[in-house]
């Protein structure tokens, strides 16, 4: 016997994709759109990242030049 109200729900959907071949397309159709959403995210993740790192790596050269080291000034 189901225990549980989400056994039921998941014994239910189970069912309901093995029986219907719509519902399978649906699914997969999901399926995909959840996918290319995920992918999207990651390279913007991506290209953020590397943008953030072009710029602290131009602000750190940046400042070096302002800025000269230590024992720069001492030779």
């Amino acid at each position: 016997m189901i225990k549980s109200r989400m056994g039921l729900i998941l014994g239910a959907a189970a069912l309901l994709l093995m029986l219907s071949p719509e519902a399978r397309k649906t699914v997969r159709r999901w399926a995909v759109k959840g996918t290319e959403n995920v992918l999207d995210l990651t390279e913007m993740a991506k290209d953020a990242g590397t943008a953030t790192q072009r710029k602290l790596q131009s602000l750190t050269t940046h400042d070096e030049e302002i800025i000269p080291d230590r024992t720069e000034r001492h030779l």
